[in-house]
């Protein structure tokens, strides 16, 4: 079964936080799963550290070679998922630019999420979350 990962469940699995839930750890850590992580979740990470919402172990680079190691898979955006992004309802209490690609880049790809957010169960008429 194919996944994409959300940004924080990337940032807990490399750092080695306990935070998974069960169901979430048994997924990522089982060899028959297939997981993606959006190269947008990179630059949300970029973009955090630059302005001080988030402290990193590493570095990008760092976190990418890590995430590569492991076996999951770069996801970039692709055009399509520009377009999915118009499908992704706009929700006054989730405007996140960055939850809403991975959210079209679930719905495009036909990928469930993982994910501990609880406002990406607004979408879940649109694809499966998981957690």
């Amino acid at each position: 079964m194919p996944y994409i990962l959300d940004t924080h469940v990337i940032l807990w699995i490399l750092d080695e936080e306990n935070r998974l839930s069960p169901k979430a750890r048994n997924l990522v850590t089982d060899l028959s799963s297939t997981c993606f992580f959006s190269v947008a979740s990179f630059f949300e990470m970029a973009i955090k550290k630059k302005i001080g919402k988030l402290e990193l172990s590493k570095s990008l680079q760092e976190y990418i070679a890590e995430i590569e190691r492991i076996g999951f898979i770069v996801m970039p955006v692709k055009s399509e998922h520009l377009d999915g992004y118009d499908k992704i309802p706009l929700i006054n209490d989730h405007r996140d630019p960055f939850d809403r690609l991975i959210l079209a880049t679930a719905y495009c790809e036909k990928l469930k999420i993982i994910s501990a957010d609880e406002k990406f169960h607004q979408y879940s008429q649109l694809v499966e979350i998981i957690w």
